[in-house]
């Protein structure tokens, strides 16, 4: 098991450093390239909605990466006192989605598809945001 954390400001230019940390961890499954991009994809999903819909603090935002035999958990970790919470979104009715043409919106969708598991927790001024990806 893998269990490793960083700290990240709050700016997309840190996208780089976040995915080098990933493929740094996640060394064990470099060669599944479908996995780390789904990681990749969501874990920056969720940190940039983080960056840009939190605009109370600059505190860092934490990432956490577990890797075990059969999984990998990262979890986010940000500071604020008004969350979004990503799991109380409705589904998407797709065709409707694109016969208005609209733009963005979809992350968090992409996010459940993507994922195993997909929890949120908020305690203490702490929002926590923990996806989970099993390995076949």
């Amino acid at each position: 098991m893998t269990n490793e954390i960083k700290y990240f400001s709050r700016n997309a230019n840190e996208l780089p450093m976040i995915f080098h940390f990933l493929n740094a961890v996640m060394t064990e499954n470099a060669s599944n390239l479908k996995l780390l991009n789904e990681l990749k994809l969501s874990v920056e999903e969720i940190f940039m909605n983080m960056v840009r819909h939190n605009k109370t603090t600059n505190k860092d935002i934490a990432i956490r990466i577990e890797s075990y035999k059969n999984s990998v958990s990262i979890t986010l970790t940000d500071h604020e006192d008004n969350p979004f919470d990503i799991l109380d979104t409705d589904e998407i009715d797709f065709d409707e989605y694109f016969k208005q043409k609209k733009f963005g919106g979809l992350g968090i969708h992409l996010i459940k598809k993507l994922m195993d598991d997909l929890i949120f927790d908020h305690d203490a001024g702490k929002t926590t945001i923990k996806i989970t990806k099993h390995i076949n």
